[in-house]
């Protein structure tokens, strides 16, 4: 019988570790905004053989780039509202979700996420989406999040995160949903 292959999408912070792709068994899938992520300029110096590996794995199609469908972005814009991570995801990362939905739903293959990244990692368990954190512990269970005003306790919009209360004028925050 034939091992079904298995795809990975890693987020930034897993190509950060140094990861080498040829221990991988199956195809590592990412985006291209996590790639820009890893190529940025306060990494080029320290990572330069990151950079090289990511190249390389490119090349010789062990990593696959692929920018995920707007109908998947839009499906994780809206979910992260309703946990209350849209603010803590960047684009990049809510990209990432939208293309492991994507290859779960049109791919005949296992998919897996890796991440170190709580926000993303809580989305995920909001969709049932397998993950795993590498090198540290990852989330115990999902949060609903609510955007709330520290001073007048007042409730707001998850996209509504570190702007000023209209009341009061301080900074809204995030806290578990009672």
């Amino acid at each position: 019988m034939k091992k079904k292959v298995t795809i990975y999408i890693f987020d930034t912070n897993i190509f950060l570790t140094g990861i080498d792709f040829n221990l991988i068994e199956g195809f590592i899938y990412t985006t291209p905004s996590i790639i820009e992520e890893v190529k940025d300029r306060r990494y080029v110096e320290k990572n330069r053989n990151i950079i090289n590996k990511i190249n390389v794995a490119i090349e010789t199609n062990k990593l696959k780039i692929k920018f995920p469908e707007n109908k998947y972005i839009n499906k994780i814009k809206d979910i992260s509202k309703k946990t209350g991570d849209f603010k803590a995801l960047s684009d990049a990362d809510k990209e990432l979700i939208a293309l492991t939905i994507e290859l779960i739903e049109k791919s005949n293959k296992k998919v897996k996420m890796y991440s170190n990244d709580y926000s993303i990692e809580n989305v995920c368990s909001e969709l049932k989406i397998p993950f795993s954190p590498l090198f540290k512990d990852g989330i115990e269970s999902k949060i609903t999040w609510e955007v709330y005003c520290p001073n007048c306790k007042n409730i707001h919009k998850a996209e509504d995160l570190n702007k000023i209360c209209e009341i009061c004028g301080l900074k809204l925050r995030r806290r578990p949903k009672k």
